[in-house]
């Protein structure tokens, strides 16, 4: 799949259909890249890590959960995937300390949830933003930032 057909916006209507998008994104990706998650709680940031980490050949999406309290999770498919969530760190010397900046500079795929909270973004990502529109139907508005397609 070729990733300029998945800029843009998408509404799923279902679990398995933003897992599929997912899943469809990650085959279209290659380390290193960093995937920066918007959307608040509940919105599906996870449900769609499950489907890029299928796409990047993690074969165990049951072991794709919230790195809430643990902070980061790895998976390892055909890449490196580094799944970190901020929610719960609060400053930028928290960042530093979970070695997030470290983790970004190597060939992996690093995927991040509540992405707001970076406080120096990285020049070139995919940036996710995901809008919870009731029942099981979000908005996924994807975007490459600072790369050329």
């Amino acid at each position: 799949m070729d990733r300029k057909t998945l800029i843009g916006s998408f509404v799923t209507h279902s679990e398995e259909a933003t897992i599929r998008l997912g899943r469809r994104l990650g085959k279209s990706i290659e380390p290193p890249q960093v995937i920066l998650l918007f959307g608040n709680l509940g919105a599906g940031k996870t449900t769609l890590t499950k489907g890029i980490a299928q796409g990047l050949g993690f074969r165990k999406p049951y072991e794709v959960i919230s790195p809430t309290f643990v902070i980061v999770n790895e998976y390892q498919g055909r890449a490196k995937i580094f799944h970190v969530d901020l929610f719960r760190l609060s400053s930028g010397r928290d960042l530093e300390s979970v070695g997030l900046y470290e983790m970004m500079q190597q060939p992996v795929v690093t995927i991040i949830e509540w992405a707001e909270k970076l406080v120096d973004p990285p020049e070139s990502a995919l940036s996710i933003n995901i809008q919870d529109l009731g029942e099981d139907n979000r908005k996924i508005r994807i975007e490459w930032i600072g790369r050329a397609l």
